[in-house]
């Protein structure tokens, strides 16, 4: 039961995380568009800025419940993914209207007021007004049409009604489905409502112990590759927050926060809620990490670590992958990464008492938000003081833990050589009874890499199903038993996790490629 459990909550935490992937770039063109929209700016870029945004906004940011049905729907079906994106954007819809006329025959529809249906409990969802769930019915009919497909695509009948078989069964079940949950969730959803609204308001009222709760949990989740669990629904739910701008009200501190660049020259204040989004855990801290395990490194080893530091700290400080750095010392201390939880927990706490209301993550999204808030608002000269404590706070833990335990970290031990991977992986051949000088029988270095993933899972027959996320392969296992972990050890990853059927091997950047090619490798004869 506990790894049913488990199981699905990965499964659902790799569908979730597909549609979030396109979010950061949106971020970043709303702070772009801001910048063009300052009021020195020629009149042309001015317009440019506000076309972004409206395009942006309007098009993306007001619509997410959609853009997560049809995301998450089609990243948990196996196959059929046109068909079942198409069940899925029509099930939205019918979902809508469903409850639109619900509402209109009990006669519970609002008439907006003067900031329109902002706190009401209702909302217009593409033009229609329906019981405001924000992403949350988007993320649930997402889950209930993968799920709903994953199990009748493959239904036959008999060959006078075959045309309904197979996904057009998938739809008729839908059709069903979603239409009734658009009445439930008229008497249903006002419940949870209240039940969220009292979560923000701990949240809110907690304030800087809230985010460092926060923190640590978003850390502690990260090696079950469960932390976009946590981190979703602070994002884009009533969880992280809601605030009323310009007459529309935006849930979840990332909402919150694009909305309130895109309205900069209106608002007078920053939200509370920016306290989740301020996160040095991309950027000082890794920078920290690296210099004290380049300190701690024996001096024969410095220059090995050094190599492996900057690539990891660059990952972590220019893209927002922070897996390559802290998969490094995770496997080898547990107790280390116990210390960086709480670090990281710190900083959320420090950024907020001290008042610092500028989104923080990586450089390039930093100093885009950076220039798009007034300095009296957001308080962006705190950002190097911050930085500059969190560097010295993590470094100065971990080289004191580090040598107060003798803790085995990269660079401690001996450094593997290439003499000692060929030697593993003429081992590796021997086991497999394949040439001496060859990787499943391919002489290209690329094939033979993705062949140790291959085999080191146990084969192609062995390999129920594969994805990934923005930094980890994520592979569901026939038998986990037949994982070769000699094999898998010698593919060159930041790090390997196993839960019953369930593997994740961490990649970092470059991981959708290295999936393609898998996926490439399974369909060879």
């Amino acid at each position: 039961m506990k790894d049913k459990i488990y199981n699905s909550m990965q499964k659902f935490s790799r569908a979730i995380i597909q549609p979030v992937m396109f979010m950061a770039v949106a971020g970043i063109l709303i702070a772009l568009a801001a910048l063009l929209r300052l009021e020195f700016m020629p009149k042309f870029l001015i317009t440019v800025g506000e076309f972004i945004n409206n395009v942006v906004v309007g098009g993306m940011i007001a619509n997410l419940s959609v853009i997560f049905c049809v995301g998450i729907a089609t990243a948990l079906v196996k196959d059929k993914k046109g068909d079942t994106a198409t069940i899925a954007i029509i099930s939205f819809l019918i979902f809508l209207f469903a409850n639109n006329f619900w509402l209109n025959y009990t006669n519970s529809i609002i008439e907006p007021t003067d900031i329109g249906l902002a706190g009401t409990g209702q909302a217009k969802v593409l033009g229609v007004q329906v019981t405001d769930m924000g992403v949350f019915i988007g993320i649930l009919l997402g889950c209930i049409v993968g799920y709903v497909v994953n199990k009748t695509k493959d239904i036959k009948y008999h060959e006078y009604l075959s045309m309904y078989e197979g996904t057009k069964t998938s739809f008729v079940a839908m059709l069903f489905v979603a239409s009734t949950l658009g009445v439930l969730v008229t008497y249903i959803w006002p419940f949870f409502n209240t039940l969220l609204t009292k979560l923000m308001v701990w949240i809110s009222d907690a304030g800087p112990v809230g985010f460092f709760i926060y923190g640590i949990v978003n850390r502690l989740a990260l090696p079950f590759g469960l932390h976009h669990l946590l981190w979703v629904p602070m994002s884009y739910s009533p969880v992280g927050g809601s605030a009323v701008i310009n007459g529309t009200t935006y849930y979840g501190a990332q909402n919150i926060w694009f909305a309130e660049l895109a309205n900069m020259n209106s608002i007078t204040e920053i939200d509370p809620s920016i306290g989740s989004l301020v996160n040095f855990g991309y950027t000082a801290i890794p920078l920290g990490i690296a210099f004290a395990l380049v300190h701690t490194a024996k001096k024969e080893n410095k220059d090995q670590v050094k190599a492996l530091m900057i690539p990891a700290v660059a990952s972590s400080m220019l893209a927002g992958i922070t897996e390559p750095i802290e998969f490094i010392f995770l496997f080898s201390s547990p107790l280390l990464w116990i210390a960086h939880t709480l670090v990281y927990g710190f900083g959320m706490f420090l950024s907020f008492i001290l008042g610092l209301r500028v989104f923080v993550g990586n450089i390039i999204e930093t100093i885009l938000y950076v220039l798009s808030v007034p300095m009296d608002m957001g308080r962006q000269w705190l950002i190097p003081i911050i930085f500059i404590v969190l560097t010295l706070l993590e470094y100065t833990i971990f080289v004191f833990m580090i040598k107060k335990f003798n803790l085995n970290t990269i660079g401690r031990t001996e450094m593997p050589d290439e003499q000692k991977i060929n030697e593993a992986k003429e081992k590796r051949d021997r086991m497999k009874g394949k040439s001496n000088n060859s990787i499943s029988n391919n002489i290209d270095e690329d094939d033979a890499k993705t062949a140790l993933i291959v085999d080191g899972l146990g084969g192609k027959d062995n390999i129920k199903y594969i994805e990934n996320c923005f930094t980890r392969l994520r592979i569901e296992l026939k038998d986990p038993n037949k994982v070769d972990r000699e094999i898998l050890d010698l593919y060159p990853s930041k790090g390997i996790l196993q839960s019953g059927n369930n593997i994740q091997i961490v990649i970092g950047l470059g991981v959708e490629e290295v999936k393609n090619k898998v996926v490439k490798e399974l369909e060879k004869e």
